[in-house]
């Protein structure tokens, strides 16, 4: 069990009083009222006590620093240095205190409910009417809103934490033989108070169905960010790590209403989603099919448009050898179109001009076969 120096030194004094009361009865006057016989004894008790003295400002010298710590060194009340976890030298008390502040401890502040065993199921205990009073708030729109949050925060500034809020007083010495109670109750009460302030701002702008469902994340967000600020201007030397929503509710007395309310709206919720849903698998095939019917368009008239450009190339350079040999062009236009005529002709009789009369000729391709063997 660790002692503070106090403990020490009253330790000290107690002991050598009783070691003092010791030779004073075992050295006292005989009764028939011969000479003292203590007195060869004084010196010996002043090295004892002196010793003892020693002893207990040297076991002072010394100090050790958790690991979760950080240890805030005073020099007759004023700040010389802040040491790690460790073991440390530092001058005898009281020349010089140090002050343990749990930098890595996650300190939670419960505001609506109270939590009486944690664990895998966790218990709670039954809400009383200081519960009740912090949770209760009026929203933007004029209900009433039942909120419970929780705030953890840890120390980032040993010095602020111990000095700067609750006034110039040391923390009580009840933690370690070298240092006063790291925690500062002032500091959880700050922060306890400008929670609450900033919570009841938040809920009192935003109204009871949006604190209820899609506003819970916005209202965690700015009440870390506005605790924060207000935490920092107060030098509290603190750092707000999560500020989050527990449970928000109606009134029990108006608990069923909202419960119609919010089943109504899950309803609406639900539909909107089929109806987005559906939206979503018919527009994406709506937009395939116009896409298809757009690039087969365009398709299409890049070929017609080259198509018809190559045929009026071909017509412009026909005209232009047109131009330079009229009746030559007109004739090689007539064999070119001849020629595509007559390769559709299955049959073709060809009469020459000169000649003055016609002979009937025979068909031979209707002629049979056996006829023509008959008749070579």
């Amino acid at each position: 069990m660790r002692f503070s120096p106090a403990h020490h030194v009253k330790g000290l004094i107690r002991d050598t009083g009783k070691m003092m009361a010791k030779f004073e009865i075992w050295d006292k006057p005989p009764r028939h009222g011969g000479p003292s016989s203590y007195k060869p004894y004084l010196p010996q008790i002043i090295l004892v006590v002196l010793g003892i003295l020693l002893l207990g400002v040297g076991s002072t010298l010394f100090y050790r620093v958790e690991a979760s710590d950080e240890g805030v060194v005073l020099r007759f009340g004023q700040h010389v240095r802040t040491v790690p976890p460790g073991l440390h030298f530092k001058l005898p008390w009281p020349v010089e205190q140090v002050h343990a502040v749990p930098v890595q401890q996650i300190q939670t502040l419960e505001f609506g409910f109270q939590t009486e065993q944690p664990g895998r199921v966790t218990r709670y205990a039954p809400q009383g009417t200081d519960d009740i009073a912090v949770s209760e708030m009026l929203t933007g729109d004029l209900n009433l809103a039942h909120v419970e949050w929780i705030v953890q925060y840890r120390v980032k500034n040993s010095l602020d934490f111990l000095f700067k809020i609750g006034g110039t007083e040391l923390p009580s010495t009840q933690r370690t033989a070298y240092a006063g109670d790291s925690a500062n109750p002032a500091v959880a009460d700050t922060v306890r108070d400008v929670s609450e302030f900033v919570m009841r701002k938040l809920v009192g702008d935003t109204t009871v169905d949006a604190v209820l469902t899609v506003g819970r994340d916005r209202i965690a967000s700015d009440a870390k960010r506005l605790t924060q600020e207000i935490l920092d201007g107060f030098e509290s030397g603190v750092e707000i790590v999560t500020v989050k929503l527990q449970s928000t509710s109606p009134p029990e007395e108006v608990a069923d209403a909202f419960q119609s309310v919010n089943r109504a709206r899950q309803n609406k919720e639900r539909s909107v989603n089929l109806a987005e849903g559906e939206r979503n698998s018919k527009i994406p095939a709506a937009r395939g099919a116009r896409d298809q019917a757009i690039s087969e368009a365009e398709g299409y008239r890049e070929r017609v448009t080259r198509q018809a450009q190559g045929e009026v190339n071909a017509f412009l350079s026909q005209l232009a050898e047109y131009e330079k040999a009229p009746e030559i062009t007109r004739i090689r236009l007539y064999l070119q179109a001849m020629e595509e005529v007559l390769a559709a002709v299955p049959r073709k009789t060809i009469v020459d001009e000169s000649v003055p009369s016609l002979l009937p000729m025979v068909n031979l391709e209707s002629v049979p076969a056996s006829a023509r063997e008959r008749n070579p």
